[in-house]
Parts: C-alpha cells; structure tokens; sequence
C-alpha cells in the first residue's frame, strides 16, 4: 500500500512540476543570394527576383537585393535585365522575350555584395527548357474526394514517347492563378503513361472547403497551365513542400538542405555555401474551358 502511495505522489509532482522557458540561441549566419525566377515560352516580361538570407527567428521581410547586373543567355543571344523601378530586387526581361525548347538558358549575376565584406561576388545558374506535348481538350468535373466535394481538372493529350518526361500543373480561374503557392502545384513524372494516350486523365484537384477561392460556379472561365519541367526542378519543388509541411519524424528521411541550381562563381564557393533558390527554364502550353455544370 506504501508503494502504490508513494507512486502516486510521485506521479502528481510530476505532473504539476514547474516548466521552465529554454531559449535557444542560433546565432547569426552570414546572409546568402536567393534567386528564384523562371523563363518559359510564354511571351511576357519574365521576372528573376533577388533576395538576401535572413536569421532563423527574424520576423522581418526579406531583404530585396537591388542594384545587380543580372544577364541572360539563350547560347545564341544574350540580354540584360531591367530592374523594375517599383519593385526593388526583381529583373525583367523585355515584354516581348520568349524561351525557346531545346536550348539551355544561362543566367549570370554580378556586381553585388550580400555578406557586406567589401568584395563583389558574382552567381552562375542554368536550366535546359523541356518541350511539352499540346493539350487536346480539358474539363472540370464535380466529384467527391475523400469525402469532400471537389473539382478534378481532367485533359487529353498524346504524351511524347521514348524519354522520361515531368510536368508542372497550375489551375487559373477568370484569368486568376489559383494554385498559387508552391504546395498547391500539382508534378508528376510520366513513368506510368509513358507515350501513351490520356483521354480525361486527372491532373490536379480544387477542393473548396479547404480553400474557398477554388469554388468553381457556372460560368467561370477555367484555364490549365501545363509545363514540361526538367526531373531536377520537380526535386527541387518536392524539397520545398516536404520542408514546407514538415516532416514525419518517425518515418521521414534524414534532414537536408534543399537543394539549388545557384552556383557562386566569385569569390568561388568551396563548401557549397553561398546561395540558394532555383532558376528554371520551361515550355507552357495552356487550354481552357467554360464551366457548365451545375450540381454534384
């Protein structure tokens, strides 16, 4: 009887124990370039937005990096980037600039100093640009997923055969992305339908509940945006969201840092240190339709 009273006590001082606030101290690190921009073959002003590292706990935005000289190669012609006057840290194309399948497009940063050490650094990065098949047709389907009413974005479309294809979808409703950030991306590779021919194939699902903007009505003009992404950006992309949504920590992989296609050239890095993001190069095609449908 001793016992199980002596359990007792001990159990309640246990669990009316005091806590005590630890605060753990990470420092600073030295601030690195993020790039991240994309050139498609879409023709418009495309954008490559530069920005600094920040410190763990900074709750502050993060710093845009303006002055730099930012060019572009396609292999035949190069250009300069304009930094846009009312957005500091973003470098445009000219309006009229398109990416061309198969060619590799190079992007080349210099003439700026993120660490503030006195010594101008320059950045390298390059992207080979996929070509991707025409959608032939595209629809939106009332279903339910998992229990919740959904909208299925289905198309048909001949996939190119003999070689390892991957592809980025984003859904657009009235001229409005509504797979707007990075986790609602939809990415597959072709290695179940390799070659052969998608008639009403799902490719991303829009679940209103979750997300009212994805509430599809009678009427709305609904538009696909398919590219054809290279294997190493749709890794980079699941990088991004498993970090995003955190990790299993009984059955996730060993943490790592996400990887970057942004290589320091001046002063050269040795120990892979000295920037982050991705610079990307993609064929898009588009296809749209008009909503008609009324009832699940």
């Amino acid at each position: 009887m001793k016992t199980i009273y002596s359990l007792l006590i001990t159990g309640m001082a246990l669990l009316t124990a005091c806590t005590e606030e630890i605060k753990i101290d990470l420092g600073s690190t030295e601030p690195e370039l993020v790039v991240e921009g994309a050139i498609t073959t879409d023709t418009l002003a495309h954008a490559i937005s530069l920005k600094k590292t920040a410190n763990y706990f900074s709750n502050q935005q993060a710093e845009s990096v303006s002055g730099a000289t930012v060019t572009l190669s396609d292999g035949t012609n190069e250009i300069t980037l304009t930094e846009n006057p009312s957005r500091p840290g973003y470098y445009l194309t000219p309006d009229q600039y398109f990416g061309i399948a198969g060619r590799t497009y190079s992007l080349n940063i210099s003439n700026v100093d993120i660490n503030n050490d006195g010594v101008k650094e320059s950045y390298t990065s390059s992207s080979f640009l996929n070509a991707v098949p025409p959608i032939d047709s595209m629809k939106v389907e009332k279903k339910q997923v998992f229990y919740q009413d959904a909208y299925a974005i289905r198309i048909s479309m001949q996939e190119s055969a003999g070689e390892n294809n991957y592809y980025l979808f984003r859904t657009w409703k009235n001229d409005i992305c509504i797979s707007d950030s990075i986790d609602e991306w939809g990415i597959t590779d072709d290695q179940f339908f390799n070659g052969k021919y998608l008639y009403n194939e799902s490719v991303m699902y829009l679940f209103p509940k979750e997300k009212p903007d994805e509430e599809i009505k009678y009427g709305d003009k609904v538009k696909v945006e398919m590219c054809g992404i290279t294997k190493d950006y749709m890794s980079y992309i699941n990088e991004v969201v498993e970090e995003y949504r955190g990790r299993n920590p009984l059955f996730g992989g060993q943490p790592a840092n996400i990887r970057t296609n942004i290589k320091r050239t001046i002063p050269a890095s040795t120990n892979g240190k000295g920037a982050r993001g991705y610079f990307a190069a993609y064929a898009v095609v588009w296809k749209q339709t008009i909503f008609k449908e009324t009832e699940y």
